[in-house]
């Protein structure tokens, strides 16, 4: 049932206008992701333009009783202009992007830290990697610390931790980062700030004739048909994974906006409650809750657990646990509690959970029935059930 402050959700594109400022009023935890190309200029360098139509933004915001977190890019691209580093192979390398980034970051902040001053606003650097979303209790102190920023009036600014990550646990750009930060911070809405005034239905860079692309209700199905080859020189994510971004935002029940961070009455405008850019419109019908929300996207895998046809039909028919019996394969060495993905002989991933027992104990017990285990190992030293169906989420 819908509440009453809610407005109802409409597929024509003048319905949600119409509602769009109402809309806006019931959301009250945004997240605010900025592109890198939003705070440069035409010379690829920080712009003093930007940062103030960026606060402006969130100060209106934060008017209307909102609060709001940033996760902002532009790190790399400040250091490259304080550096004098050329790349060797024709792309810089992860040392040299982390140089950038351990220069460029103070810049970044202390532009933000500026024009947010004028409003009389505080704000607070937090630097994360995938481990800090991806280990539970990692990830459950960042939230502590964010709640304790937000209920004190400060705007925390979010960025990837360049200068310590590598390439096993680098984000592939800020938009898979800020997605996975809604579940953090149970945020009410997400908004995705780029170059480009939203959606369109083909390249607006190729082709004259594109056209922007107001609402997308399957968000899913748009993205397998979507093509989008574009990077920005300074950037690492194309239309494609702000499209994905909202994907994962769209499975916890969370909306998007992706528009223009560039034009000063597009922000204005958005402000204001008037759509501009594209709406991507979760299925409230498909929404799982956070906990599974995090294993599907946040966990770190430590391992992977191949199991036969029986133990398919179980997972992903049944929404059974996954028992000894039906596997068939360990890959890698984990310990209780550690993210591990479960695939069919086939190699596709089937679901992702939290083994409830080391590897080496699994390999012991792999194939066999309860009653095998018991009369072989004794009735209380290794349980029979792998990973809990609580524990344990489909792939999607």
């Amino acid at each position: 049932m819908k509440k009453n402050n809610e407005p109802t959700e409409t597929k024509g594109i003048k319905g949600i206008q119409d509602n769009f400022k109402k809309y806006l009023d019931s959301k009250r935890r945004i997240v605010i992701k900025i592109g890198t190309q939003v705070l440069l200029d035409e010379e690829g360098k920080l712009s003093p333009h930007s940062f103030k139509r960026i606060c402006a933004f969130v100060h209106s915001l934060i008017l209307q009783k909102k609060e709001v977190i940033l996760v902002s890019s532009g790190a790399i691209a400040a250091g490259k202009d304080l550096l004098d580093i050329k790349p060797v192979t024709g792309s810089f390398s992860i040392p040299q992007k982390q140089a950038f980034a351990a220069c460029g970051q103070p810049v970044l902040m202390k532009n933000y830290d500026s024009f947010f001053k004028k409003y009389g606003l505080k704000t607070a650097q937090i630097l994360l990697t995938k481990e800090d979303v991806s280990v539970r209790k990692r990830f459950t102190n960042a939230r502590n610390t964010i709640n304790e920023l937000l209920g004190n009036g400060v705007i925390p600014i979010i960025n990837e931790n360049d200068t310590v990550s590598y390439e096993e646990i680098k984000f592939s750009d800020n938009d898979y980062l800020s997605s996975l930060v809604l579940n953090l911070v149970c945020a009410d809405l997400f908004i995705v700030l780029s170059n480009v005034k939203g959606v369109f239905d083909k390249n607006p860079a190729v082709y004259s004739d594109a056209k922007p692309v107001k609402v997308i209700s399957d968000i899913e199905n748009y993205i397998k048909n979507f093509k989008d080859g574009s990077k920005s020189a300074h950037g690492t994510g194309g239309m494609k994974s702000k499209l994905y971004a909202s994907f994962i935002a769209a499975s916890t029940g969370i909306d998007t906006v992706i528009a223009s961070g560039k034009d000063k009455k597009s922000l204005d405008s958005l402000a204001k409650g008037r759509l501009c850019g594209t709406l991507v419109v979760s299925s409230r019908g498909n929404k799982i809750n956070k906990k599974k929300h995090w294993l599907l996207f946040g966990m770190e895998k430590a391992g992977e657990i191949i199991v036969d046809k029986g133990a398919v039909e179980a997972i992903a028919h049944q929404n059974k646990s996954l028992l000894a019996g039906g596997i068939i394969k360990i890959k890698g060495d984990f310990k209780k509690g550690d993210g591990v993905y479960v695939l069919d002989e086939k190699g596709t991933v089937l679901s992702k959970g939290i083994s409830n027992l080391d590897s080496d104990d699994i390999k012991k017990i792999k194939g066999l029935s309860s009653e095998e285990i018991e009369a072989k190992f004794g009735k209380d030293n290794i349980s029979s059930l792998v990973v809990h169906k609580d524990k344990m989420v489909a792939n999607i």
